[in-house]
């Protein structure tokens, strides 16, 4: 089944970037996008099809790139706000310390998979994979493992998978009636009890009965769970 015709086009990507940057000043207001940010990227989207995706990358990361973890909560915040969705105690950006009195030792740690790209400041454009654009994210690869498709490219989907859901409120049902596949977000790696194995990943879609924010194993070709990279 195609679905090209759900994504919108970059124009309308940017139309609905403004309406996100109100949530993002009512919630994080000092992380939200300034004005010329829009005025920057809008010339730079004549000419580009659905297949071209806007993102945008938040804070900083202590090297001049963005933050990829701040990036990640203000949109899981959303989607999880918007949807209603369950989300793993796994997927914590900013976890809270771990309380002994509580017998509570561990937190969970997330980080950027070896080999990951930075992600730039400010709105940038990747392309979808031709089979990811007709068929859902994750439908290019079927029985490869997240691991596997790391070795591939550098640029995996990570923060720009909260983002593209949060911008095309379209695809939600499809996830939700389990038209398109469990997307991996396979730039980020979890290491659930914050020790030194970062096996896990995070995914979002109806694995089970409704669509959620989860953790799969990054090693296992788990066939429901698809990984899959940006063509540029």
């Amino acid at each position: 089944m195609s679905i090209t015709s759900v994504y919108t086009s970059p124009e309308k990507q940017l139309e609905k970037w403004r309406e996100l940057n109100d949530f993002i000043k009512k919630q994080f207001a000092k992380d939200a996008i300034p004005d010329e940010a829009f005025k920057a990227i809008e010339p730079k989207l004549k000419g580009l099809t659905s297949k071209s995706r806007l993102f945008y990358g938040f804070g900083d990361n202590g090297q001049g790139q963005a933050d990829p973890f701040l990036t990640g909560h203000i949109f899981a915040t959303y989607l999880t706000g918007k949807y209603h969705l369950d989300k793993s105690r796994f997927v914590d950006f900013y976890p809270s310390p771990p309380d002994p009195l509580r017998f509570d030792f561990y937190r969970p740690k997330i980080k950027m998979r070896d080999g990951a790209a930075p992600r730039p400041k400010g709105f940038y454009i990747k392309e979808l994979l031709p089979k990811d654009y007709e068929e859902g994210l994750g439908a290019a690869y079927k029985d490869q493992s997240p691991n596997d498709i790391r070795k591939m490219s550098p640029w995996g989907i990570g923060p720009e998978g909260f983002e593209f859901l949060a911008v095309e409120e379209a695809y939600y049902p499809l996830l939700s009636e389990k038209k398109v596949p469990v997307y991996v977000l396979g730039d980020y790696s979890v290491s659930p009890y914050g020790e030194s194995d970062f096996s896990s990943t995070i995914f979002i879609g109806a694995a089970r009965e409704k669509v959620e924010i989860g953790c799969t194993n990054s090693r296992d070709n788990i066939a429901k769970y698809r990984a899959s990279h940006f063509a540029s």
